[in-house]
């Protein structure tokens, strides 16, 4: 069995072999007819499908065990219908001592003789002991068998496929070999062919088409090349156009604002180019200054001034924004070179001023009595000057009760309030509430009032000076100048002046009832003989301001202007004596001095002439003059 297998994988491996170097063309892509190929027509030249029907049934008798055994048994014992009871029952015992015999394996029956198909039984046994290897014959056989009808049917299928192409030039030779089934189904020289030339190509030939294609390609770069170009060209017309479009623009918002009477010059600033933007967009940028590297270092722009520097303000602040093109060509304005300084003090901001009434318990907290209407006031500008001008001030008058709290908060405490002045941003919490209607509401807005027109003053003042030809001075003299504050200092000299009129009015009413007067004629004395002439020296009530050509009545400017310290005067008749208290403050020191001057009302007598810097002083003296006037 071993040889036939090996015979079986040679021929196997041979098959495969040729298959691989002659595959088997596709039948459907050929639309032949299957059976062809399958050998099912009998009447084809080929004997080997004659005898198809007979091999599958040989091939079927070798691979099923149970067919070749029953076809054993009726080659040996005949016809299974000749078999009777009897016989089988002979052939049943005769196969038990068969299997005694094949037990002991020396083929003797039991009475001794010897069993005559031993070597048959043996041959049947040894069979059933190779079924397995012979079924592994048969498939083996079964595919050689498969290749074979394969290879078969293709070289017919070649041949009736060249006999009928054969068929269409010479009709004779190709019918002869043409298989029954073509015939009845094809017509002769229903299949063609045409000739293929193997044209081998001229080297001159092949050279011009070497290079009709190389300028083909140059053509093909070119155009590429064009349309690039093409593309190029009009996105740089787009940007132009736009860049156009954004430039009228520009300069068209900066006309507006000269026609606005603003004042435009033109700056030196250090600001760079921003990436992607070319330098000469910026206005004025033909003259640019480059380091060795080829960066802007600085360029000259057109700059606006919006107030600061031209208006006599002293804020670090000079008031110049740059005038800088911004999207679509619209006008931005950005501050010229801000510091950290103005970074912190930068911003939408409004002064606010509250008041507060001192705490009548320890464990109270001071009552909020006023406040001003920020709400309502958010359009003033120079906010950021003014509290920076206030913290400035207040730094310099600590003596006097002022705190600065923080960056943002100045607090005040004079006799009977607390004011409190604070920064606020544009968009506080603060700021977005309406102002509660409070007492002294009006005072509040009045005390923010002072420091705008106070502030506005100074800003005048300074102006006026840069009009005034400086004096020549000698090299022994020096120029004095006043850096004393011009906001804080007015209101806290004011206040303590009032408060110094009230208080001197209630101690002279208290010595009226201390010299022995009863209250109805200290009350009537106080009617009818005291007299208070406030601000005396009041530059719209003096003969030489009143003749000036920018005075008008109730000038604040000019009360504030002339820095003159309020100047008041308390006259008293009582008991024949005419009794007048001068009340002077002073601008620098903030200081009262009182001028108590006592005459006679008959013969115009003085009987006391004197100055004095206590209330207490004062009312002392002013009482033993009066008691030495009743002795």
């Amino acid at each position: 069995m071993e040889p036939i297998a090996e015979d079986h994988s040679m021929e196997k491996s041979e098959t495969s072999e040729v298959d691989s170097i002659y595959p088997l063309p596709q039948i459907n892509y050929l639309k032949f007819n299957t059976s062809i190929i399958k050998g099912e027509h009998l009447d084809l030249p080929n004997p080997y499908y004659r005898q198809q029907l007979e091999a599958e049934r040989e091939l079927n008798d070798y691979t099923h065990l149970s067919e070749n055994t029953v076809r054993r048994i009726i080659d040996k014992y005949g016809s299974f219908n000749r078999l009777s009871e009897e016989k089988i029952q002979n052939i049943l015992d005769g196969n038990a001592q068969v299997g005694t015999q094949l037990n002991r394996g020396d083929g003797l029956m039991d009475d001794g003789s010897k069993f005559e198909d031993f070597n048959a039984f043996n041959d049947i046994s040894e069979d059933v002991k190779n079924d397995q290897s012979l079924i592994d014959v048969n498939v083996r056989r079964e595919e050689l068998l498969n290749n074979v009808r394969t290879a078969l049917g293709s070289s017919t299928l070649a041949l009736d496929f060249v006999s009928l192409l054969l068929s269409g030039a010479k009709p004779n030779a190709g019918l002869s070999s043409l298989s029954d089934h073509i015939k009845q189904n094809l017509k002769a020289g229903s299949l063609s062919a045409d000739k293929v030339s193997l044209d081998v190509a001229d080297p001159q030939e092949h050279e011009q088409q070497k290079e009709s294609e190389s300028m083909k390609i140059g053509s093909g770069w070119k155009l590429e090349s064009l349309k690039k170009s093409s593309e190029l060209l009009k996105e740089t017309v787009k940007n132009l156009n736009k860049s156009l479009d954004e430039r009228h623009t520009y300069w068209n918002e900066v006309l507006e604002v000269l026609e606005a009477n603003e004042v435009i010059t033109a700056v030196t600033t250090q600001v760079a180019v921003e990436p992607g933007r070319s330098s000469s967009s910026l206005p004025l940028s033909s003259s640019l200054k480059t380091n060795q590297n080829g960066e802007v270092k600085q360029k000259k722009v057109l700059a606006v001034k919006y107030g600061y520097g031209d208006s006599g303000s002293e804020y670090f602040d000079k008031g110049i924004a740059i005038l800088k093109q911004g999207e679509e060509g619209h006008l931005e304005f950005e501050k010229l070179n801000q510091n950290e300084r103005e970074k912190t003090w930068g911003g939408e901001k409004i002064v606010s001023v509250k008041l507060f009434r001192y705490a009548q318990a320890p464990n109270e907290q001071p009552e909020l009595v006023g406040q001003s209407d920020s709400y309502e006031l958010k359009i003033f500008i120079f906010e950021n000057e003014l509290f920076w001008q206030l913290m400035k001030e207040a730094a310099g008058l600590v003596t006097f009760r002022i705190h600065v709290i923080g960056s943002s908060r100045i607090q005040i405490e004079l006799y009977d309030t607390i004011i409190q002045i604070d920064s606020l941003d544009i968009d506080s919490e603060e700021l977005q509430k309406p102002t509660p209607k409070l007492s002294q509401n009006q005072r509040a807005d009045n005390m923010v009032k002072l420091f705008r027109i106070l502030l506005c003053a100074n800003n005048y003042k300074n102006v006026q000076k840069l009009f005034t030809p400086r004096v020549a001075l000698n090299n022994d003299q020096n120029v004095m100048k006043s850096r004393h504050g011009f906001l804080l200092r007015p209101l806290l000299m004011y206040t303590k002046h009032n408060h110094t009129i009230h208080k001197l009015e209630k101690l002279l009413f208290d010595l009226l009832l201390e010299i022995g007067m009863d209250e109805v004629d200290a009350k009537a004395t106080f009617t009818n003989n005291m007299t208070i002439k406030k601000y005396v020296n009041d530059p719209n009530q003096l003969q030489q301001f009143q003749n000036s050509k920018r005075c008008y009545n109730n000038d604040p400017f000019l009360r504030v202007s002339s820095k003159l310290a309020p100047i008041s005067m308390l006259i008293l008749k009582v008991r024949g004596l005419l009794i007048c208290i001068k009340l002077e403050s002073s601008y620098t020191t903030l200081h009262i001095t009182m001028n108590v001057k006592v005459t006679k009302v008959e013969d115009k007598q003085i009987l006391l002439e004197s100055t004095f810097n206590s209330k207490r002083d004062t009312i002392k003296c002013l009482s033993w003059i009066l008691q030495q006037s009743g002795i």
